[in-house]
């Protein structure tokens, strides 16, 4: 009997010692991540004005994330990404869960990443990447984009897609990067996608342009495509981006210059864009926006920050500043201050 049971313990430590190297290989780990973001906003709109709480006025919104991966050895790794928006000011999320990101990887440094879910387009980081605001606060680059964050013509693909399967080049090929994505609609009109997007980031050079369309109604194709850059020279960084959609008859133009300037443990901000619509009974409807802003870094997480933006419409544009703005009226203008702080963990 001991004979037998001395057998099954070494067959047992056998087994446990053969794992070791599988067990060391497949490491893995998982993150819960988010930002926190409040401001006090007083916006101008339609001859009305509005003092609000809002959320997401610095670099990202208010989310909540949980990010992970797993090493499955040879190079490859398995990742996922669950993330939502938060609305702080009230306590409550912002839509349905998991809605900003919700994506499994399987990448490698040789091969790149196949990325599966819901995810943003490509065409959209070059209009919040290559903006000294991105697309969030009074000073965001999306607030003369018309049907932000959808599209025209019932498109629903400027920001995101569902059912999406997108692959991401390998990071090591000289500061070359890019990805191409195609989305399948699943029976939603408006959500079949396909699109690419390639650039290079070198020194103090990061440049990219992508490409992406949707089939709508009739026949017709939303189509989008973005220009973008910055240029760090060390006292100041300078941004640009060209964006162009157009569905049917219904064509816009958005074109944004910016700047960046550190000052201590802060930074200055400033951006200027123009909004061009065309198309019948579209083409005075215009607008311009400058910004200012400034953001001061308590630590590498947390920061207080100011902004003040003034969009001037023409035609029967109607833009505004912030979500909480009041509705905006033809041709009339809109403004806002926001300060805020803001925390990433």
């Amino acid at each position: 009997m001991r004979n037998i049971l001395f057998a099954f313990r070494a067959v047992l430590a056998a087994l446990f010692l053969s794992s070791l190297p599988l067990l060391s290989q497949a490491q893995s780990s998982v993150q819960v991540f988010g930002t926190v973001d409040l401001n006090f906003t007083y916006s101008k709109a339609g001859g009305k004005s509005v003092r609000a709480m809002d959320q997401g006025g610095n670099i990202f919104p208010s989310r909540l994330g949980f990010r992970g991966s797993e090493d499955l050895g040879g190079g490859l790794v398995a990742s996922f990404w669950l993330e939502s928006a938060l609305l702080p000011d009230t306590g409550e999320y912002q839509g349905v869960y998991w809605h900003r990101r919700s994506t499994l990887s399987l990448s490698s440094r040789t091969w790149g990443e196949l990325r599966l879910g819901r995810d943003y387009v490509p065409t959209f980081w070059n209009v919040s990447q290559f903006s000294p605001f991105g697309t969030v606060g009074v000073g965001g680059s999306a607030a003369m984009v018309e049907g932000w964050p959808m599209g025209l013509g019932g498109a629903r693909t400027l920001v995101r897609v569902d059912n999406s399967v997108g692959y991401f080049l390998p990071r090591d090929l000289g500061g070359f990067y890019g990805q191409a994505m195609y989305a399948m609609p699943e029976g939603a009109e408006g959500m079949r996608y396909a699109g690419a997007r390639l650039g290079y980031a070198g020194g103090p050079l990061d440049i990219a342009a992508a490409y992406g369309r949707t089939p709508v109604a009739n026949g017709q194709v939303y189509r989008t495509a973005t220009v973008g850059g910055t240029y760090d020279f060390g006292p100041v960084k300078l941004y640009a981006n060209y964006h162009r959609h157009q569905a049917f008859n219904d064509r816009q133009v958005h074109v944004m210059v910016g700047a960046s300037m550190p000052v201590g443990p802060g930074v200055i901000k400033l951006s200027a864009a123009r909004a061009n619509r065309s198309g019948p009974g579209l083409d005075a409807d215009d607008a311009t926006q400058f910004a200012v802003g400034y953001v001061h870094w308590l630590s590498k997480r947390t920061a207080v920050y100011t902004a003040y933006s003034r969009i001037r419409n023409r035609g029967n544009a109607a833009y505004v500043v912030a979500d909480s703005s009041p509705a905006g009226s033809p041709g009339m203008p809109s403004s806002g201050l926001q300060f805020g702080i803001s925390h990433n963990f």
